[in-house]
C-alpha cells in the first residue's frame, strides 16, 4: 500500500500500475505502440492465440466469454492502467480465454509477447502478477455480494462512467453497458437492475438502447454512496 487514499471502485479493482507501481507501467508503455478503439469494437478475441499484451491507457473495456451453452457472461470490468491479454501470452500458444471489447473511446499501447515476457523476466513481475490475478478474483466476489443492489449498481455505473471519461464526465455520459451485462457482472437478475435503476430516479440515470446515460453525475455518486476509505488490495 502506497499509503494513499482511494475512493473504492468495485468495477475496476487494483490496477496492475498499482501493484507494479507507476515507474514501471512507464516502462512498460515503452515497449510497445499506440492503439486507439472506438466504444463496441473487440480489441482480443476469445479463441484467438495469444500473441500480444494490451496496456490501458484511457478508457474502459468489458471482459466476456462465451460458455458452452453459448451465452455471454460479463466477466469483469478494465480501466487505465491495467493489463489484459496477458494470461495466454505468458503461456505461448495459449488461446484466449475471454473477449476484451471497449465500452468507450480506448486508448492502449500494444506489447508484443516476445518484449512482454523479457519485461516479466527482466522485472521478477511474476509474483505481482499472481498477485494481480488473486485480486481480481477477489474482485470478482465482492462485485457479486456486500451493499444492497441500488448501492451496486450505482458504484459500478459512477466507477465506469468516471475511468470511461476521465476529467471530461459530465451529465449525459453514455456508458455502454447493457442492464443485462450490469446483471451478469454483479450476479443478480436483469429485473433486478431495472428495479436499482428505477429506485435511483429516472433524473439521475436512463437506460437506453446499448447502454444507461448518466443524467446527474451527483445524484449517482451520492446513491452510490462511495467513500474515500482505502482499497484492501491484500
Amino acid at each position: 500500500m502506497d499509503g494513499k487514499r482511494q475512493r473504492h471502485d468495485p468495477a475496476l479493482g487494483v490496477t496492475f500500475t498499482r501493484l507494479a507501481g507507476e515507474p514501471l507501467w512507464k516502462r512498460l508503455l515503452d515497449e510497445g505502440r499506440t492503439r486507439r478503439h472506438r466504444a463496441g469494437e473487440t480489441l482480443l478475441r476469445q479463441g484467438d492465440t495469444g500473441t500480444h499484451v494490451l496496456a490501458l491507457v484511457e478508457g474502459v473495456v468489458k471482459v466476456t466469454r462465451v460458455e458452452r451453452d453459448g451465452r455471454i457472461r460479463v466477466l469483469a470490468f478494465r480501466g487505465a492502467g491495467d493489463v489484459v491479454g496477458e494470461a495466454a501470452v505468458l503461456e505461448e500458444s495459449e488461446r484466449r480465454l475471454a473477449s476484451v471489447s471497449a465500452i468507450g473511446d480506448v486508448t492502449v499501447v500494444v506489447v508484443e509477447g516476445r518484449r512482454f515476457r523479457g519485461f516479466v523476466e527482466r522485472h521478477d513481475l511474476s509474483p505481482v502478477l499472481t498477485r494481480h490475478a488473486l485480486t481480481r478474483l477477489r474482485q470478482s466476489d465482492r462485485a457479486r455480494g456486500g451493499c444492497c443492489s441500488r448501492e451496486r449498481v450505482a458504484q459500478a455505473l459512477l466507477a465506469l462512467a468516471e475511468a470511461a471519461y476521465g476529467g471530461r464526465t459530465g451529465d449525459g455520459a453514455h456508458v455502454s453497458v447493457t442492464r443485462t451485462e450490469l446483471a451478469q457482472y454483479l450476479g443478480v437478475s436483469r429485473n433486478t437492475v431495472s428495479a436499482a435503476l428505477c429506485e435511483i430516479g429516472d433524473r439521475v440515470v436512463g437506460a437506453e438502447r446499448g447502454g444507461v446515460v448518466v443524467h446527474d453525475l451527483g445524484a449517482l455518486r451520492a446513491a452510490a454512496a462511495v467513500t474515500d476509505e482505502p482499497y484492501a488490495d491484500a
